[in-house]
């Protein structure tokens, strides 16, 4: 994985809380299980697969997010930023290797819902071998109506799109799911998806948290009255752009 990938990654996570998948369109589930590697997740079972029961729901309500790099990204219109038009072209110009844009719309997070049960069964698979401490859990996925990632892979670049929508182009998200968005020109290296419907394009992941001295333990999930102990953590974000 490239030095761009990884400032998208970092960024992402520093800023919004968690991980942008790698590649955006990869399917990621809540319940599976797997490693990181080259910055991806990689699924090796599930929670399922494993017979623990995973009792998951949706949470929250249906946001926007809408973020770009602290440096390096511009973006302009052929209409200006005044004009009311329906049609027109949007310039998106990245001066950073690195730089990038991410736009979702109506997303909203599907979260794990029995995690102290599951904690209790995933020490239990661990200590009868059948689980490996460096696994990781998928805990949440946040889904997306429709979703644009633009990374500049170059120290500059540009990517020129043609839009088509209600109302003025200056302020249309980029990852509109009612608008209709062609790539008109690149220039220089740069990965992009437009307007991809239906995609997973952040998460969250646990792992069993193994102490220096004597076995995991799931006493934290349980309670305070229980004694110290770990349970499931996170990883860090160097965990996964370093993998």
């Amino acid at each position: 994985m490239g030095s761009p990938v990884k400032t998208y990654q970092s960024e992402m996570h520093h800023n919004l809380g968690f991980y942008a998948t790698w590649l955006p369109g990869e399917a990621i589930n809540v319940g599976d299980v797997g490693v990181l590697k080259g910055g991806r997740f990689r699924c090796l079972s599930s929670l399922r697969e494993l017979g623990i029961r995973a009792v998951t729901a949706q949470t929250g309500t249906l946001v926007d997010v809408q973020y770009t790099s602290t440096r390096g990204t511009s973006i302009s219109t052929s209409a200006g930023v005044n004009a009311v038009v329906g049609s027109g072209q949007i310039t998106i110009d990245f001066s950073d290797a690195g730089a990038f844009l991410f736009h979702a719309m109506q997303m909203r997070p599907t979260r794990l819902e029995n995690r102290a049960e599951v904690s209790d069964d995933i020490l239990h698979a661990y200590e009868i071998r059948k689980w490996e401490k460096e696994w990781l859990l998928i805990e949440a996925v946040h889904i997306a109506k429709s979703t644009t990632v633009v990374i500049s892979e170059d120290s500059k670049a540009r990517l020129v799109l043609s839009a088509e929508a209600k109302g003025p182009i200056a302020s249309l998200p980029l990852a509109d799911p009612n608008a209709s968005f062609s790539v008109v020109s690149t220039q220089g290296r740069l990965f992009h998806t437009i307007g991809a419907r239906e995609l997973r394009p952040l998460y969250s992941c646990l792992r069993l948290d193994d102490p220096l001295l004597g076995r995991p333990t799931v006493l934290a999930v349980r309670g305070p009255n229980q004694g110290p102990g770990v349970v499931l953590s996170r990883p860090t974000i160097d965990e996964l752009i370093d993998s």
